[in-house]
């Protein structure tokens, strides 16, 4: 079994309780309150530009063009989803120069941060891996089921094959990457980004 699916198997239950999250499922019922979503939108901009910056770290330790190639492709589909939370910003009123980030945003942060400063490029790749999965996973499963038109656009950007095609590639590189890791860390990693990620939906939860 691929290392990939292997990992999202051994967090599967991580993934529904975000996945049950009243955030989550706010969503797809259109009551999460549009305070707590333009809240959520503003945290989590400051989430991809971290992303961003690790995407950036592992394509300067890679060790072959195809990882950099790759790599590279894959921030600039980041940059694209920060130009889209720029549209939802018009479309929902919300100032990011006027937000400040908050406990759950920085944990994940700077685990983010810290990880992909110390660590391998491979190793950066297990730390990403996780969000791309979850969202896309979540975002298929809300698509699956009827849901309220309020939040549409999120769950059709999520849901997209595109999208998923993002979170396929990220895991190929770490399935085809010449890299040595320890896999205790590699679990560590996975896992910490799942609860993390979990860490995040509960933090908008609160209505």
């Amino acid at each position: 079994m691929k290392i990939t699916k292997k990992l999202w198997e051994d967090n599967y239950e991580i993934a529904l309780l975000s996945l049950n999250t009243k955030f989550v499922q706010g969503l797809k019922n259109g009551n999460l309150p549009k305070n707590i979503f333009q809240e959520y939108l503003a945290q989590d901009y400051f989430f991809l530009e971290t992303f961003a910056k690790a995407y950036g770290l592992a394509v300067s330790k890679s060790k072959d063009k195809y990882s950099i190639r790759k790599l590279s492709e894959l921030l600039m589909g980041v940059s694209e989803e920060l130009i889209l939370h720029e549209t939802y910003a018009k479309e929902w009123d919300i100032d990011f120069s006027n937000n400040y980030i908050k406990k759950a945003t920085k944990n994940y942060t700077d685990f983010l941060d810290d990880t992909s400063k110390r660590l391998s490029s491979v190793e950066i790749m297990f730390a990403m891996t996780p969000c791309m999965r979850l969202y896309s996973w979540i975002g298929k499963s809300l698509y699956e089921e009827d849901f309220d038109i309020k939040y549409k656009k999120w769950i059709i950007t999520y849901s997209d094959e595109s999208f998923e095609k993002l979170a396929d590639s990220l895991e190929n590189l770490i399935e085809t990457n010449k890299e040595t890791y320890d896999i205790k860390q590699a679990k560590y990693l996975y896992r910490r980004a799942m609860e993390l990620e979990l860490d995040f939906f509960n933090a908008y939860s609160d209505f």
